[in-house]
């Protein structure tokens, strides 16, 4: 398999736990949880726009976001990273996006780079969360890549 289909299958995950994590903080409500899994995708759709260069200078990414908004948040999110990646080849993962972090440093990274940044990012914060919910006593989703494989290839 190439880097690139692995890519758009990380991201279909990726999509699958955040959608599990919303669904299980709704029935679980946990304000800390909530805050983890809101700078999450912050941060997944601030990256989007870093790929074409946003200058993320001041910008946030612990805000303040309702439970119910963060299911439109993900679907976005979702789609932004599927049309981003139809768009490329394994060439096109080579290209470099260069922009500005939230402290105003310039930087640049391939593509590559960047997604993987975006998938290992989610996933430790994913972690965290369902950490939390279990130290809040409630039953955490199993959100694992093999479940995800399993639910959804190997049926």
């Amino acid at each position: 398999m190439q880097t690139i289909e692995h890519l758009r299958e990380l991201f279909r995950y990726n999509d699958w736990a955040n959608r599990r994590l919303i669904v299980a903080i709704k029935e679980n409500p946990s304000e800390r949880c909530q805050q983890i899994l809101v700078h999450l995708l912050t941060t997944e759709q601030e990256y989007i726009a870093r790929f074409f260069g946003k200058d993320s200078t001041g910008f946030n990414f612990w805000p303040e976001l309702p439970i119910e908004d963060c299911g439109n948040l993900a679907r976005d999110i979702a789609e932004n990273y599927d049309k981003l990646l139809r768009r490329f080849d394994e060439e096109g993962l080579d290209v470099v996006a260069r922009y500005r972090t939230s402290k105003g440093e310039r930087k640049e990274n391939d593509f590559r780079e960047l997604l993987t940044h975006v998938i290992i990012h989610s996933s430790i914060h994913r972690g965290n969360i369902i950490l939390k919910l279990r130290e809040e006593g409630f039953e955490p989703p199993k959100i694992d890549y093999i479940i995800y494989l399993r639910e959804t290839k190997y049926v």
